[in-house]
């Protein structure tokens, strides 16, 4: 009896609003493809990554973390695009980062935001569209990555299997240079286990338009050599036959604050505005299994998205109760965090709406 109540309840707040359906688009089931129409980031593929890496610098005679790492208060979708932001030295606002250790820092300066796939991926093509701010200071960035710790002989052995498309790289002079780009591969963490090479880009990627950047990676097999091929917009840029991975790793998108390397970000807000993602499976015979140290660290808490009242379940009852303050009758929203789709820190019909639509996902 109950659920005829709620499904006639809900026939009647469905019809209260009307609200846009999503459009629902079959892919082949072996290519990952995520073009963030979606209005939220689905938490079904996606971790948002909560953590600090990028190295410490020396400040009134105390060890400090240069960057405030990459928080999800800094990733958002908005008309289809994945909005990755960065705020720069000029930044003042509300935003904190976080430490390496996992505190809070005291403002939001060299602080960025990151995602991955939940999915760990081996020999493919790894395409993205993307928008990359015409700022120096911060690093725009895809990537690949496992990483494992091994102390089971007589020192620790790191392996770090990573492929990099990274902004900026360095001109002639060695000048940063957003019109040349890192193409970095890594199978450890020391010297002589990463071959990265500055590469001009043929395109002017500050331009305003979005262009394809792409790495087509080759475990090797008996009609493949192993390498990995760098693109921009469909024209090989670069081939590195050297330290090629082999082990799946997961698939990055990141905008964050490196030290040095590239350059001083002398701004208040960037944004790495990204199209699409695109990965295609190569199954070559060269892949090998991630069996990483850390799969579960670094990640933002997972809520369950739309769950309003907190009592761990998506479903009407969470669009009635949302409906319910929207009017402003009493009821309280118990995690009104897990109600806004929009990221915007304002909870409003939109949202509603949004709610909606994924409840309807759920019931197809």
């Amino acid at each position: 009896m109950k659920k005829i109540v709620f499904s006639a309840l809900l026939s009647g707040i469905l019809l209260l609003y009307n609200c846009p359906v999503l459009a629902v688009t079959a892919e082949d089931s072996d290519v990952f493809y995520e073009d963030f129409s979606g209005g939220v980031l689905d938490s079904d593929v996606w971790l948002t990554a909560y953590k600090n890496w990028g190295g410490t610098v020396t400040e009134n005679g105390e060890t400090v973390d240069y960057n405030g790492g990459v928080i999800p208060e800094n990733v958002n979708l908005h008309d289809g695009k994945l909005l990755l932001t960065g705020y720069g030295n000029q930044y003042t606002g509300d935003l904190r980062g976080i430490n390496r250790n996992g505190t809070q820092r005291e403002n939001g300066q060299r602080t960025g935001g990151a995602i991955a796939t939940k999915e760990y991926f081996a020999s493919g093509s790894y395409e993205i569209s993307a928008k990359i701010p015409p700022v120096l200071g911060c690093c725009p960035a895809m990537w690949t990555f496992e990483y494992e710790e091994d102390y089971s002989g007589d020192h620790l052995v790191i392996t770090n299997h990573e492929i990099d498309i990274e902004f900026p790289g360095r001109d002639e002079e060695d000048q940063f240079s957003l019109q040349h780009v890192l193409c970095t591969n890594w199978t450890g963490e020391g010297e002589d286990e990463h071959q990265s090479v500055s590469v001009s880009t043929g395109i002017d990627p500050t331009d305003g338009e979005f262009h394809t950047y792409r790495f087509d990676w080759h475990t090797g097999d008996v009609n493949q050599e192993k390498r990995v091929e760098y693109y921009i917009d469909n024209i090989l840029i670069h081939t590195s036959y050297e330290h090629v991975p082999d082990k799946a790793g997961r698939f990055w998108l990141g905008l964050w604050f490196p030290k040095y390397w590239a350059g001083v970000p002398d701004f208040d807000t960037a944004q790495f505005e990204i199209d699409y993602v695109k990965i295609t499976p190569f199954h070559e015979a060269g892949d090998q299994p991630q069996n990483e140290s850390y799969p579960d660290h670094g990640w933002a808490e997972e809520r369950i998205q739309g769950d309003v009242n907190a009592d761990g379940e998506f479903n009407t009852l969470d669009l009635i109760t949302l409906h319910r303050w929207l009017m402003h009758d009493g009821t309280v929203l118990s995690d009104w965090k897990a109600g806004n789709f929009l990221n915007d820190e304002i909870i409003n019909i939109y949202d509603f709406c949004l709610m909606k639509q994924k409840l309807i996902a759920y019931s197809e």
